[in-house]
């Protein structure tokens, strides 16, 4: 909802009705406040009391041993607290944590009784309630049902009780919450009567002021709402002395006004009558102003019309002769920039397909150039392997070496070892027989390792020989690399070398596209120019007659020509100067985009 779409009488039940809630909500919360207070000062006054008793306990207590027994001690305490009442009458009692009855000041067949069995109509067993509240904290409210004095029916009650530590008593007393509840029944109902009261007359007020100010309000809307129609005739007739009454009266003198000058002049306005006068108020009145100074300008406006068609008819014939000669250039210049735009296409064409086949060749270049530099670095690769064979061949004729000294160091001690067996006779047989098979091994091994190193040598000579021939394909390969680099680089400029003329050559397309365009244009302007300036004379005789039926003022009949002279007679064509644009035409209009075309620029390319 929009506030500033509700009418005033709206507005007023809205700004009244918002007040209204808020005293009521202010009352119910004053009404909170009580109700809490008269529980919270019931509270109060309980513990007070019941801590008064307990004093009077405690006093017995410390007096116990000096001049008292405990036994008359606590006898003088319950004599004391049994006549003791507080508020309106209310008593104490005393039960010990049996719990059990020790004084009971309204119920005395009660004291000694045990009453850990006795519970409210709601199932609480009160005593025993008022004896674990005592032993957590040592005081505690208790709410429960009971009997008041003179009635049979139970009825809430809220009580205190407070243990004193050393006999094990409980002091106790209660309020009965139904008086309090009745105090709180009684000021909400006085608080709801207040409240209707309060309601009927604000209502009452209300309802008579947002009559008294919406109705003529409402009346003037329609008035307004009336004359925004065109509908001058209604008037609101208030006889009032308020601002209402004011504003009634002004609006119908406006009405009046509006009726009378402003539209009556409009009339005679529309029926060609120039002559009727307007008079201002003062310097501040726009409306008669405004009217005052149209009288005005349209004499003299209609004037200078009268005036100019003569000359606007003169005009119109010599538009259009030179609008024909310009559209007849215009036409040449347009099918000679076709002609070279055709072919201009055609070269762009062509330059873009060899930009295409340099790209093309630039990106082969540049493949042939990676496969060279990766077979050179196989070839290096395979260079250093085979110098890493023939030094592990190096390595190998080593080892068959010592391999040969041991099988002749072993042939040695086969020898010492038969000499030593045909020393010994007949019990070095076997021995002899042990040293002959590893004389034989020996020989063999020493024979096997020659031949080895035979064969290791000769493939020692056969990896120099390789390494030396790879060594002269890896230099070969390395020219290749270095021929096919100087290839690939002048195929990339001629790639870009071909890219720069076909960006030149559609950058000339461009400016030849926008040339043709503007040559079009100026075409299709000399045309509607010519059709236009025919238009215009024929125009110009027929305002002439339109301006007739207007009745000016004397001075302005005066000044005013009775016909328009003859036209003047057309002016032959005259050829435009060349300027060096194709066909003679006429520059391109100032709003076009013009690209600019320097021949100093393609000497790149």
């Amino acid at each position: 909802m929009n506030l500033a779409n509700l009418n005033i009488g709206k507005k007023i039940y809205l700004v009244t009705g918002i007040l209204i809630l808020i005293f009521t909500a202010s009352s119910f919360w004053l009404y909170g406040q009580y109700r809490d207070q008269l529980y919270e000062g019931s509270r109060e006054q309980l513990v007070a009391a019941v801590d008064t008793a307990w004093g009077i306990i405690d006093h017995y207590s410390r007096s116990v041993g000096e001049d008292l027994s405990r036994s008359e001690a606590q006898m003088l305490a319950k004599s004391a607290i049994r006549a003791l009442r507080f508020g309106n009458g209310s008593y104490f009692w005393i039960n010990d944590t049996t719990p059990k009855i020790v004084m009971h000041p309204i119920k005395p067949q009660l004291e000694g009784k045990d009453m850990s069995a006795v519970k409210d109509p709601n199932g609480v067993y009160l005593f025993k309630e008022m004896v674990n509240v005592t032993a957590k904290d040592g005081a505690g409210f208790v709410e429960y049902q009971w009997a008041k004095p003179g009635h049979d029916k139970p009825v809430d009650k809220l009580s205190y009780v407070r243990r004193h530590p050393d006999w094990g008593w409980i002091v106790g007393a209660g309020v009965y919450l139904d008086d309090i509840q009745s105090r709180i029944a009684a000021a909400f109902w006085s608080v709801i009567g207040v409240l209707g009261f309060s309601l009927l007359v604000s209502a009452a007020l209300v309802w008579f002021l947002a009559r008294h100010v919406s109705h003529p309000l409402h009346q003037t809307v329609e008035m307004i709402e009336e004359m925004e129609k065109g509908h001058l005739d209604r008037r609101l007739n208030m006889d009032r002395k308020d601002e209402m009454g004011r504003m009634a009266r002004a609006m119908d003198a406006f009405a009046d006004s509006l009726q009378n000058e402003v539209v009556a002049s409009l009339q005679r306005l529309a029926t060609g009558d120039l002559t009727f006068s307007i008079e201002p108020r003062d310097s501040q009145d726009v409306v008669r102003g405004a009217l005052q100074k149209l009288e005005q300008d349209l004499n003299r406006v209609m004037l200078d019309i009268q005036s100019s068609g003569e000359q606007i008819a003169a005009g119109a014939s010599q538009v259009s002769d030179s609008s024909q000669s310009l559209s007849q250039g215009a036409t040449e210049s347009a099918a000679s920039l076709e002609e070279i735009s055709a072919s201009m296409n055609e070269m762009s064409s062509q330059t873009r397909q060899n930009a295409e086949n340099a790209d093309q060749a630039n990106r082969l270049s540049d493949e042939a150039q990676a496969a060279a530099e990766k077979g050179n670095q196989q070839m290096q690769e395979m260079v250093s392997a085979m110098g890493e064979i023939a030094d592990a061949g190096q390595n190998i004729s080593k080892i068959i070496k010592v391999i040969d000294e041991i099988a002749f160091q072993t042939n040695l001690l086969a020898l010492n070892a038969a000499v030593e067996a045909a020393r010994a006779g007949q019990h070095g047989k076997g021995f002899a027989v042990v040293a002959e098979e590893v004389r034989n091994l020996a020989a063999r091994s020493a024979r096997a390792a020659r031949e080895t190193a035979e064969l290791i040598e000769g493939s020692v000579d056969l990896t120099e020989r390789g390494s030396h021939i790879a060594g002269q394909t890896a230099e070969a390969l390395g020219k290749i690399v270095d021929g096919v680099t100087k290839v690939s680089n002048l195929v990339s400029e001629i790639a870009a070398a071909s890219n720069e003329q076909a960006q030149g050559i559609a950058q000339v397309n461009q400016g030849l596209a926008q040339i043709d365009q503007v040559t079009q244009q100026n075409t299709a302007n000399a045309e509607e120019g010519a059709a236009a300036s025919e238009e215009l004379s024929s125009q110009a005789a027929q305002l002439h007659n339109m301006l007739s039926r207007f009745k000016l003022k004397q001075h302005a009949m005066t000044a005013a020509p009775s016909t328009i002279p003859a036209a003047a007679p057309p002016r032959p064509p005259q050829p435009a100067a060349g300027n060096g644009n194709w066909g003679g035409g006429s520059a391109a209009p100032r709003g076009e985009e013009m690209i600019a075309l320097n021949d100093d620029e393609f000497g790149r390319y």
